[in-house]
């Protein structure tokens, strides 16, 4: 359980930090100038190391420990290296001086290609909020459950998919609250569905979780004509 929970300080303390680095790296392109002017840059490897220690020393609980993995480079006028975070990996950038320092970095130009990419594409919202109650409350009937963990982007991906938390609430299994009752199941990822006790291996759309239960895909949840989504999870 305190390992989980660690977990969870992690991504939150990350997170967190994401909030600042989009106004930073704007700061940062219109002061780039001024700043290449400066005769105080460390080296790369000096500003990494003030990066790495500060996130060991004030991000993480004692009995968790970043790494870095491979070599640290230049990008966009700050020093990047990627660190590793007992099964994570994360890009980290600090600038020059090794004043400051952000633990993870966002491409805004590839989220912005995300956000638009998937436009055409069914959103959670044009789904028929009853049809969806139905279908949850079917699943419910054919001991459909998830084991997930919040902390875990791909248990989000898949109840996100499904309506959120609360939605799913009846078929979903917190597995950083039941650690026990996981272990009990055979849980060693997340998510894991289970039907009726067995193990689904099937991909997680609504027309597979149909196939799998026998339950009516609500309106407005079909998935476009050949989409094949990627199933990954987190250990």
């Amino acid at each position: 359980m305190a390992n989980l929970e660690n977990k969870n300080l992690i991504i939150i303390g990350l997170l967190v930090a994401c909030g600042i680095l989009a106004g930073g790296l704007i700061y940062f392109q219109f002061n780039l100038s001024d700043r290449e002017s400066s005769a105080n840059f460390l080296s790369v490897e000096e500003a990494t190391k003030i990066g790495l220690d500060y996130i060991n020393e004030n991000l993480l609980p004692q009995t968790i420990t970043a790494s870095l993995v491979g070599e640290p480079s230049e990008e966009q006028g700050l020093y990047r290296f990627k660190v590793k975070i007992e099964d994570q990996e994360f890009f980290s950038y600090i600038t020059k001086d090794g004043k400051l320092f952000f633990p993870e970095g966002i491409d805004l130009k590839e989220e912005s290609i995300v956000q638009t990419s998937g436009s055409e594409e069914p959103q959670s919202s044009d789904i028929v909020p009853e049809e969806l109650t139905e279908f949850i409350d079917c699943l419910k009937k054919t001991d459909f459950l998830i084991y997930g963990a919040n902390w875990c982007g791909w248990t989000k991906k898949l109840v996100e998919m499904l309506g959120g938390f609360d939605m799913v609430k009846p078929i979903y299994v917190e597995c950083t609250e039941e650690e026990e009752l996981c272990r009990e199941k055979g849980v060693e990822g997340y998510p894991t569905i289970l039907i009726k006790g067995e193990p689904y291996q099937g991909a997680r759309t609504f027309e597979d979780f149909a196939a799998a239960t026998g339950c009516k895909v609500p309106s407005g949840a079909e998935s476009p004509s050949g989409e094949n989504p990627e199933d990954g999870g987190c250990q």
